[in-house]
């Protein structure tokens, strides 16, 4: 079993998911962090070239397998062609050269709940569906593949295309997947009171960025009461709905950590040290 995150800026987060899945993720488990920080001064790392070395740093203090991307290239594309070439090169390459069960998570995504992997173990893959145009695809944020078992594997691409951002070219991975199966709504994942799963894909529910509020937090998180003053206290939230988001009710996604957004040095580092000392 390999973890898997891509990580291009902040070394807190590394340090904040190498012990929140320490603490709640049940089993056996190689973490591996692949590097993506830039070599040149760019918006992701705040235009200090140092943070590529500060990433490999806190990987070699906490033991963690780093591999370093190239990527020079980058300074020519936008972000999510960055992600998904990423993806597709490095990451989906080296998972079809090392067949296993992974879970890849967004750089920024954090246990904060005990999670037993069984749970997703029992199907080829575990993903969250995204929509655009009436159609669903792959979110790389957050899905499980079992390449020991999983089919079509070979029709995964994480690439654009029109009208869908990274990861948009697995709709035909799914497509193919699904068969005549209909593929279910992301709303009806969330709002129905009914699983969606087939025998080979778990479909994960979450709680998406700025549409959730204290309500809908999940039961076995209403105790944790340093997690829920940082969602309240987060000042990206948006008419009282948290910024943040929740996936099958153990994940934490901060969301925006590789400063797409353009919020800056100042706004990350505050946060994600609030982040640390609410999970750690």
């Amino acid at each position: 079993m390999k973890i898997i995150t891509s990580v291009v800026n902040d070394p807190i987060f590394i340090e904040i998911q190498y012990y929140t899945l320490k603490k709640y993720f049940q089993g056996e488990y190689e973490f591996i962090v692949f590097n993506d920080a830039k070599d040149f001064p760019d918006f992701t790392n705040y235009n200090d070239i140092t943070i590529k070395s500060e990433i490999q740093n806190i990987c070699s203090k906490l033991n963690i397998t780093c591999i370093n991307i190239q990527n020079e290239h980058h300074k020519f594309f936008d972000m999510s062609t960055r992600h998904a070439d990423t993806f597709n090169k490095h990451i989906l390459q080296y998972q079809k050269d090392n067949p296993d069960k992974y879970l890849l998570l967004d750089s920024d995504m954090f246990l904060v709940d005990y999670f037993d992997i069984n749970k997703y173990s029992n199907y080829d893959c575990a993903i969250v569906l995204q929509s655009r145009n009436n159609e669903g695809y792959l979110w790389p944020g957050l899905c499980y593949f079992d390449m020991t078992k999983m089919k079509n594997f070979e029709f995964i691409n994480w690439s654009l295309c029109t009208g869908f951002d990274s990861g948009g070219m697995t709709r035909e991975w799914l497509k193919k997947q699904m068969g005549n199966t209909p593929i279910p709504n992301t709303h009806d994942i969330r709002w129905l009171d009914k699983e969606f799963h087939t025998n080979d894909i778990y479909f994960i529910k979450h709680l998406w960025s700025c549409s959730w509020d204290i309500s809908e937090l999940p039961i076995s998180l209403q105790d944790n009461i340093k997690l829920i003053d940082f969602l309240k206290n987060d000042v990206r939230n948006v008419n009282n709905k948290f910024f943040c988001e929740i996936y099958d009710n153990v994940f934490l996604h901060y969301r925006c950590g590789g400063n797409w957004r353009g919020e800056g040095l100042d706004l990350h580092k505050l946060l994600s040290q609030k982040l640390k000392k609410s999970l750690l």
